[in-house]
């Protein structure tokens, strides 16, 4: 194969000269001669061949591989159908945006690609492009294949169909990857697809598990949140290598391992999407699994509902969240994000008692001496109580320093340089309240001397 051959084989729909008419183009520079080929391959790589069928379209032929399900199938703990009951403004809570109170959810469908690479640029291909769609029937998945080079303007064509007749796109890191690479090769290949509503399912997916300290991986989801497990998964960083040989051998059973993978991957954004929209709708009755929300979800929504509203919601799952459990971390920020709120709106009173209840819950912490005296100086003007609050975070600052000086394992508290910070800010708020006081003593005697005259 000469250079200009090799070079051919970049472009969509070609094959070497010195190929035979009908053979399979080898289309990647991991077969050509002289560079390294693809690395070992597990047995499990190859399951058999694809059942699917030839789809006609106006650019030619498309390979079709179809699997049903029924509208209640379970994708770990939850039904499919979960995402069509989801109340409308559920989406509109977690998008932070009015407008998608009308997002046409049965109408919508999931997308989701497998490619050579993971760039975006010319070089990459969309070989087997999944969509999922409810029907009267239940929920389909159709993935169309690109067995060869050529046959990509086929695909594309039916993949335009499909979209055609949608209303929505919902994705998993769709807006960064998949619908930027599926607009170059339609581009490429002179054609326009539908401009249509994006949910980009990884998005909400951060605002509710990224404070958590949880993976936002769609895998890590379909296993944590969904309980889903998956046998002998085609892991990502192989599927390119595997279409590679297939395309070289014309063996497309190397790829039912992939489609596989592909399938999954739509089911897991079904199932996870009716699980973001009804805990977002009603987080304290949502029972999206069959179980109530963990303390750590309410809490990560309330504090997405206190920055974004609704204001009443965000407190209510605030304060659930610490009646449910939350680990040592989230349970001091979510006592402290609930008493700013309060105080913030006014709530004096509810905030007092949600420290008070910090306070003895974590008698060793600052952190809610440390509030208590915040709200008694400028909230309830009450100097004296205050400046007991103030002494108290000021002894428990120095008894943690002087732990962790000896080294004490398991004593806590931020790191050096933010505890000396701590205890400085401490040190001022005490001077502060004390000239208050010393001022508020001297206008008391100088009333009374006043009066007495």
């Amino acid at each position: 194969m000469n250079l200009r051959d090799r070079l051919r084989l970049l472009r969509p729909g070609t094959t070497p000269r010195s190929a035979p008419p009908g053979s399979v183009s080898p289309g990647t520079v991991s077969a050509l001669p002289g560079l390294p080929g693809p690395p070992f391959l597990p047995e499990r790589a190859h399951r058999g061949d694809l059942a699917g069928r030839p789809v006609a379209t106006p650019l030619g032929e498309a390979f079709c591989l179809e699997e049903a399900y029924p509208r209640t199938y379970r994708h770990g703990r939850i039904p499919l159908d979960a995402y069509l009951a989801v109340p409308p403004h559920g989406w509109a809570r977690l998008l932070s945006n009015p407008s998608w109170s009308g997002f046409p959810a049965p109408d919508a469908v999931f997308l989701d690609l497998e490619t050579t690479g993971l760039g975006r640029g010319t070089g990459t291909y969309a070989f087997l492009i999944g969509i999922g769609r409810f029907t009267p029937d239940g929920f389909v998945v159709r993935q169309y294949l690109m067995r060869d080079y050529r046959e990509e303007p086929a695909v594309l064509a039916a993949v335009r169909e499909e979209l055609a007749r949608a209303r929505a796109l919902v994705t998993f890191n769709g807006r960064s990857f998949d619908w930027p690479l599926l607009e170059n090769r339609a581009i490429l290949n002179r054609m326009e697809l539908p401009s249509l509503p994006h949910l980009d399912l990884l998005y909400p997916a951060r605002k509710v598990w990224r404070p958590l300290n949880a993976g936002c991986r769609l895998a890590q989801l379909e296993k944590t949140v969904l309980r889903a497990g998956r046998e002998a998964d085609v892991p990502g960083w192989l599927i390119p290598q595997l279409y590679f040989r297939a395309v070289r051998t014309g063996d497309l059973g190397h790829l039912a391992g992939v489609a596989e993978h592909n399938r999954l991957d739509i089911l897991a954004m079904a199932a996870l999407a009716g699980y973001l929209g009804h805990a977002a709708a009603d987080p304290l009755a949502a029972r999206p699994g069959g179980e109530p929300l963990l303390g750590p979800e309410l809490y990560a929504l309330g504090r997405l509902f206190v920055r974004q509203g609704p204001l009443d919601v965000g407190i209510a799952c605030l304060e659930e969240a610490i009646a449910r459990g939350l680990p040592p971390d989230l349970r001091r920020d979510g006592y402290r994000t609930l008493a700013r709120t309060l105080r913030r709106e006014a709530q004096d009173r509810r905030a007092e008692a949600v420290l008070l209840s910090w306070a003895r819950e974590d008698p060793l912490s600052p952190g809610p001496c440390i509030e208590l005296a915040k709200h008694y100086e400028h909230r309830a003007r009450d100097l004296e109580a205050a400046r007991t609050w103030t002494l108290r975070a000021l002894d428990l600052i120095r008894r943690r320093r002087l732990l962790q000086g000896f080294g004490v394992a398991g004593c806590g508290g931020p790191s050096p340089e933010r505890s000396e910070g701590e205890l400085a800010a401490v040190v001022h708020r005490l001077r502060r309240i004390e000239e208050k006081l010393a001022a508020t003593t001297a206008r008391r005697s100088s009333d009374l001397l006043e009066a007495i005259r």
